[in-house]
């Protein structure tokens, strides 16, 4: 399932010498409410900023990957 959603906030920390991100986001349906998840590196479109439009990915509530949202104006 693919939610639409909002980047609020990151953090970049290491584990075992291997880069993670601590995410927080927002769906767009509920902008109130900031969830947060870690992900690894492969996982997380690492240009994201703050602000950005993102696509994240669940599997069992659990989410997958964030990746940066494709916009009809920016056709990315």
């Amino acid at each position: 399932m693919e939610i639409q959603g909002k980047l609020e906030g990151r953090q970049i920390f290491m584990l075992h010498g291997v880069p993670y991100h601590r995410v927080f986001y927002t769906h767009r349906d509920d902008p109130e409410t900031v969830l947060q998840c870690q992900l690894a590196e492969s996982e997380f479109d690492g240009d994201l900023a703050v602000g950005d439009p993102i696509l994240i990915t669940y599997l069992l509530r659990t989410v997958l990957e964030i990746r940066r949202a494709v916009t009809a104006a920016s056709g990315k």
